[in-house]
């Protein structure tokens, strides 16, 4: 890999954020190598099981408060949704999306296409438009 010419390379950083070393890797077919070395790649595993952790215990704490506010009969802010609420919306987005999903793969009439990507539009915006947005991290 040396001889190679340096056209034919690509330099990328080490998937450890605090290690940073380039790793040196040829254009074309193939794996990238990701990490710079295997204990780097055990490195970032360990602090990505770590972090998941750590967001999956605010993300529940996050969603006792709010259902807790809500149980008061108030909001904590005024774009803060409760549970109930949230759960609502984003099983009315993922049905859309499914007919999106749907039309896609048969290919459908351009009417029908734009009917079910009005309907898709309409199901995600109030998730996006809200601010902050917590999903399950559980799959549909």
């Amino acid at each position: 890999m040396d001889d190679m010419d340096p056209e034919d390379q690509i330099g990328l950083k080490c998937g450890l954020l605090s290690c940073g070393k380039v790793i040196v890797q040829p254009l074309g077919r193939g794996r990238r190598k990701e990490f710079c070395s295997e204990t780097c790649r055990r490195a970032a595993d360990r602090d990505y099981k770590r972090a998941r952790a750590y967001a999956e215990v605010l993300d529940d704490q996050l969603r006792k408060t709010q259902h807790h506010v809500a149980a008061y009969g108030r909001k904590a802010e005024e774009n803060v949704r409760t549970p109930e609420q949230l759960a609502r919306l984003q099983a009315d987005a993922r049905v859309a999306f499914k007919g999106a999903a749907t039309v896609v793969e048969l290919d459908a009439d351009a009417e029908r296409a734009k009917a079910e990507l009005k309907e898709l539009v309409e199901a995600l915006r109030p998730l996006l438009e809200s601010g902050p947005i917590w999903f399950e991290s559980q799959s549909a």
